[in-house]
Order: structure tokens, then C-alpha cells, then sequence
């Protein structure tokens, strides 16, 4: 065996390594969904320049809610209705929310005119809601009105005893939770802290939604972290955890053999000079 074909088997065996040991690593999903969409045009373009993977939020009674929806579907972005929902407190919600004590037929009223602003949304996740999202029957409305427009139902988990996902189940919803949130505190190194809790969250369980807001210090750490994102780790739009769609890893395409046949593999056979093994 001469020298350059011990050298070309060598370099293929070293490139089959390298390549099977790069498919073979297990990659876990991070989700991130940016609330509070449509009020702040520089704000909003912040979040818009980033991956498309990168859902938005968007609340329907923000002044730039119809251009954001739209946007968002031109660069084929998952878009979620950001729903106002009545908190535990005074805190006052947007106009067209979510209030206890509404009945099933005004629920499924401004769910409409939610869908009607931001119709290009797959899904709905809860502004405030600490109250809503932990009332039996006011999730019950919710649930059949996201069934009827079938869309999903994102808990952003403002409460911890949150019953949405369990009547979710119940109505035929699917539904997901919030794992982390980003920016509780607008601390650049909260935010960072926060990041990497979420990329070590999806390691350790094989999937992390993270939520955050369209601030100066949180499209500074996603900037950053997803520039440098770990190469276990796939960003992901939120409507693939929806779909329950499976990870598929990048495929290296490097031709090694062309497949086209040799001139010499089809009669009638002509001789090739320095080609050996030519039939005569």
C-alpha cells in the first residue's frame, strides 16, 4: 500500500470519527418568548433583528400590535397573544382582559377580538394573570375559547398555584409552562445569571422556556449568549415544543463520491491512459 492512499484512509478514518462523534451529541431545546411586544418601536426592532426562533408576545391593545403581528409573521417568527389577565392586588390590566367573574360568553368575546388584532398567533400566554390563571372557572372559559380558535396555552407561571395547566389538559388544550424568567430583575448580570440558568434548565431536562421583555439589558445577553450558544443546545421557536416536533441536528453535507457512473463503468468500454482494471 503506497504512502498517499495510507494518508487518505487515515484522514477519511480521523473524518468519520469527527463527524459521527458531532451527530452523536444529545442537543436539548431552549425556547424564549419575549413578552410585552407592541409598544416600543426601538425597543421592538431590538428583538426583531434577533434569530427568528426568538417568539414574541404581543398584547393586543399596544398601539403597534397589528405591524408587530405582521412582522413577525414576514420573517416567520411564532407569535403568541399576550393576554392581560387580572392579578392578585389593584394593579390595573389593559383594556380587552381577563377578569374573575366573567362569563364564558365574554371570555370567548375578547378572545376573538384578541385573535382578530394578532391573528397570525399559534398560541396564548397570560400578562400578570397571578389571579386568573389560579381561578377554576375562569380557566375553563379560557380553555374552551383557545380550544374553539385552536391555540395553545403558554403559563407564564406568575402564580405558583396555577391551575391552567391542568383544566388545559382537561378542555383538549395543549399547554406549556414557563421555566425561567429572564429579567425579574433588569440587572445586566441578573439577566446573564438568568441565561445561563435556563441553558443549564434544558440540559437537565431536556427543554427550558425562557420569557423576558424587550429592555435594553435583556437584547444585550441574548445578543451575546445566543452568538455563543453551546453547541448541546438548539434555540427553538415556541410552536416546535407545541408540535412536539423532534430535534434534528445539522447535517454536514460533504460529497465524498460523486454519483454519476465512471465512463469506464458503461459499454461500450474505452480505455482510459493510467486507469487501470479497464475490461477489454
Amino acid at each position: 500500500m503506497n504512502v498517499s492512499l495510507k494518508n487518505a484512509i487515515k484522514n477519511f478514518t480521523l473524518f468519520s470519527t469527527a463527524l459521527f462523534s458531532t451527530l452523536a451529541i444529545a442537543q436539548s431545546k431552549l425556547a424564549i418568548v419575549i413578552d410585552d411586544v407592541g409598544y416600543h418601536p426601538k425597543e421592538d426592532a431590538a428583538i426583531f433583528s434577533m434569530p427568528r426562533e426568538i417568539s414574541v408576545a404581543i398584547i393586543p391593545v399596544a398601539p403597534y400590535a397589528k405591524a408587530r403581528n405582521q412582522e413577525a409573521k414576514n420573517q416567520g417568527r411564532d407569535i403568541l397573544i399576550h393576554m392581560p389577565m387580572q392579578p392578585i392586588g389593584q394593579t390595573k390590566i389593559e383594556e380587552g382582559g381577563l377578569h374573575l367573574g366573567m362569563s364564558a360568553e365574554q371570555v370567548i368575546q375578547r378572545v376573538q377580538a384578541a385573535k382578530n388584532i394578532v391573528n397570525y398567533a399559534i398560541g396564548m400566554n397570560n400578562h400578570m394573570g397571578s389571579a386568573a390563571t389560579a381561578d377554576s372557572t375562569l380557566m375553563r372559559h379560557l380553555m374552551s375559547a383557545l380550544h374553539e380558535q385552536r391555540l395553545f396555552f403558554l403559563d407564564s407561571r406568575t402564580i405558583g398555584r396555577s391551575v391552567a395547566g391542568k383544566i388545559a389538559k382537561e378542555q383538549g388544550v395543549r399547554s406549556l409552562d414557563r421555566h425561567i424568567f429572564l429579567d425579574d430583575s433588569n440587572e445586566f448580570s441578573d439577566v446573564q445569571r438568568q441565561f445561563q440558568a435556563a441553558i443549564q434548565y434544558a440540559r437537565k431536562h431536556g427543554t427550558a422556556i425562557a420569557i423576558g421583555h424587550p429592555r435594553k439589558n435583556t437584547v444585550a445577553v441574548l445578543k451575546q449568549g445566543l452568538q455563543h450558544l453551546p453547541s448541546d443546545i438548539q434555540l427553538v421557536g415556541i410552536g416546535s415544543l407545541w408540535r412536539n416536533e423532534r430535534i434534528v441536528p445539522p447535517k454536514p453535507f460533504i460529497l465524498l463520491f460523486n454519483d454519476i457512473p465512471a465512463p469506464t463503468s458503461t459499454a461500450p468500454y474505452e480505455p482510459v491512459p493510467l486507469l487501470r482494471g479497464v475490461p477489454k
